[in-house]
């Protein structure tokens, strides 16, 4: 009995446990299911992530690795002066390339220790930075630590439309993808050339030899330890660590440097702390805005027109002329007398005062012009376009038209001179040539005096010049100009002989330079020769050079000019402070109304303009010209210029020109009776001297039978000479 009532407990019991069982492996089947499906949406989540993450691009937008290979960073065309030394850059973006072998171990070093010092350990991701980021990152609960490797930060530099600079983990994604790929592709020492060269550094430098030069004037293979620290520090801060506008920062920083260097075996433990007591020695910048900005923005522009737009950015070194030092006088001296202008020092001016406070219409100022060329080169030596560049850009000596008043009498001087019409010819007055011509300008010329052509350009006749063009004729005139690069229309008026017509200031100084050279002129030369990044000369711009007139004519004219300097309208050249042993020649210049106030002249060794009036034609002065508003600014340059400057040697006549000793009242060879106070000796080209005796100063019979047949004999050997 006891037996049969035990079984049905036990059977109860077995039963109990099948249903416990199945409750378990119900419960358990739920939560691998959950766990199942929890997998499986993370997997896809994930993948979605991947997918959102993954890089996509098409067409010229997505970074190539190929194309990188032959990248070649835009590279600041440079502009040197006369002397070699740098001038400016004419982009504002500046690079230097230079091989990574070209540059120091401490400097490589010292961005290694700051920037990536496991650089040579990974394969583009440091991941313990990335793990140290992510933990610092979770600490402060916001997208703070950045964990960039120098792979990445190039990858940055070179494909910034791929990758923005904004802070998100797509961006940061992508970052890391490319700098695994540029691994792969590339080098270590490959990668770290192009990143130092790519570099920003601050103030428009990328790379570390754009920066070596601007902050510290030398290469960077002349960096010291200090100095190279100092590089290294500025990527954490390019404006915070820039050691000009930051010094007590950028001190701080490069010392904080030192001992990165050190802890990393770059430098020893003494070259750090003399490092950090080193002052910081930064040169002055190169301002693209210094003393030539109209100079550098001519340059520009016909590099541009050589070499297409992209020119600026090409890695160019274009060597010029400038002297530094001439150009820093014109501008001086221009602005100073524009000034003194504006302050009715030379008549009553009406204009605005710009020189003394702010201009409220920059436009209405008055305006001025300076060129210098060397005379044997063509090459511009200084170029003044106006009196503040930042005011106004227009570059009045390459890009204005304006009328040249009497600066432009030399050249029918020359003409007549070249036709055979000597000096000694009387023009106005007493025994002058007739005259036909119904045009009869306004004259400060009385008619009772003789006037010759010496005569006429020291006082700057008009009447005189208008006889004498009509002599020569004006289109014989304007072929003489034409000839000697003015390339402005020039029309066949009387009133051209005057100046009426327009001509670039420019082309005018060149022009003038035939006459300094015995008739050969030279045409003005900006840029002497361009070289690539490479130092590979591109381009080099030859010497122009072409007789125009002959070398007695110009050599006459010259003369001719050097009165004018020495005792007619230009004698302010001399008053302004240009020694009397400093040979001079030039022609003062004033239009209609005093609208244009001119000198041009030349020295052996330069010609050079001054121009002054306003953008919009108006009289400058009641009473001025160019003999007391553009003369004395070339007289006290070309004084400042020979100062520092050999004199010139004076010019020599024509071996086949004759002096021959005359009266100046009749222009016949003077005898023994003419009054010594009007006997001069005076050029001629052979054949255009006088034959006669002053016929109002006769010799004694003998005495004048014995001096012709003197003169005579001379003649004889003197043909014989020229045969």
């Amino acid at each position: 009995m006891v037996q049969h009532s035990e079984q049905p407990k036990r059977r109860r019991r077995k039963s109990g446990a099948k249903r416990s069982s199945r409750r378990r492996s119900s419960s358990g089947g739920l939560l691998r299911g959950l766990l199942k499906w929890g997998f499986l949406l993370s997997a896809v989540g994930l993948v979605a992530l991947v997918v959102w993450l993954w890089p996509r691009c098409s067409g010229a937008s997505c970074p190539s690795m190929a194309a990188l290979r032959s990248y070649e960073p835009p590279q600041a065309s440079r502009v040197f002066d006369g002397q070699g030394a740098l001038v400016a850059h004419l982009s504002p973006e500046r690079r230097i390339v230079i091989p990574l072998q070209g540059m120091p171990a401490h400097l490589i070093g010292g961005f290694l220790a700051v920037e990536d010092r496991r650089f040579f350990d990974h394969h583009g991701v440091d991941y313990r930075r990335v793990v140290g980021s992510l933990i610092r990152d979770l600490q402060v609960m916001r997208f703070d630590q950045g964990f960039s490797t120098i792979t990445m930060q190039l990858a940055r530099n070179v494909f910034p439309e791929y990758l923005s600079r904004e802070k998100t983990l797509k961006r940061k994604f992508r970052e890391v993808l490319l700098a695994l790929q540029m691994e792969r592709e590339f080098t270590k020492s490959e990668i770290l050339e192009m990143y130092l060269n790519q570099i920003y550094l601050g103030e428009g430098y990328y790379g570390v030899e754009a920066a070596a030069q601007g902050y510290f004037g030398k290469s960077v293979r002349a960096l010291n330890v200090g100095e190279a620290a100092m590089l290294a520090a500025i990527p954490k801060g390019p404006t915070s660590y820039n050691p000009r506008d930051n010094p007590v920062a950028a001190v701080r920083r490069r010392n904080l440097v030192l001992g990165m260097m050190f802890r990393s075996s770059v430098i020893t433990e003494s070259e750090q702390e003399s490092a950090a007591e080193q002052p910081l020695r930064i040169i002055p910048p190169v301002q693209s805005t210094s003393d030539a900005p109209y100079f550098l923005a001519a340059i520009r522009r016909e590099v541009r027109e050589r070499f297409g737009d992209g020119a600026e950015t090409a890695g160019l070194r274009i060597f010029t002329a400038l002297d530094r030092s001439l150009q820093s006088s014109a501008v001086t001296q221009l602005n100073r007398q524009l000034a003194a202008v504006e302050k009715g020092e030379m008549g009553r001016f009406r204009g605005p005062a710009c020189s003394s406070g702010p201009v409220a219409n920059p436009g209405e100022c008055l305006q001025g012009m300076f060129v210098a060329i060397d005379n044997q080169t063509g090459d511009v030596l200084a170029l003044v376009g106006g009196r503040d560049f930042a005011l106004s850009q227009f570059d009045r000596a390459t890009q204005a038209q304006r009328q040249a008043g009497s600066a432009f009498k030399p050249f029918l001087f020359a003409t007549a001179l070249a036709a055979g019409i000597p000096i000694t010819t009387t023009l106005l007055g007493p025994g002058a040539i007739d005259s036909e011509s119904g045009y009869m300008p306004a004259d400060h010329v009385s008619d009772s005096v003789s006037v010759d052509l010496r005569e006429a350009l020291r006082l700057s006749s008009n009447r005189a010049a208008v006889v004498l063009g009509e002599r020569v004729g004006v289109s014989s005139v304007v072929r003489t100009a034409r000839s000697m690069g003015i390339n402005t229309p020039l029309h066949e008026y009387p009133s051209t002989l005057l100046g009426a017509s327009e001509v670039v200031p420019i082309e005018m100084v060149g022009a003038y330079t035939a006459f300094a050279n015995y008739g050969a002129v030279v045409k003005p030369r900006l840029i002497q020769r361009v070289e690539d990044a490479d130092g590979k000369v591109i381009w080099e711009q030859s010497v122009q050079r072409n007789q125009v007139i002959s070398a007695q004519a110009a050599f006459l004219t010259n003369d001719l000019m050097r009165d004018v300097v020495d005792r007619g309208t230009g004698s302010s050249v001399r008053a302004a402070g240009l020694p009397w042993k400093i040979p001079a020649a030039g022609k003062t210049g004033t239009t209609n109304d005093a609208a244009d106030a001119w000198f041009v002249g030349s020295t052996p060794d330069i010609t050079a303009g001054v121009w002054v009036g306003f953008d919009r034609r108006q009289r400058i002065t009641v009473g001025g010209g160019g003999g007391s508003i553009a003369a004395p600014v070339w007289g006290r340059v070309m004084a400042s210029y020979y100062k520092t400057h050999a004199e010139p040697q004076p010019w020599r006549p024509p071996y086949d020109l004759i002096q021959i000793r005359i009266d100046r009242e009749t222009g016949f060879l003077a005898t023994s009776e003419c009054p010594e106070s009007q006997v001069v000796q005076e050029w001629f080209i052979p054949g255009t001297e006088p034959r006669g005796y002053c016929p109002l100063h006769v010799e004694h019979e003998f005495e004048g039978w014995f001096r012709r047949g003197i003169r005579g004999v001379e003649e004889i050997f003197r043909r014989r000479g020229s045969d």
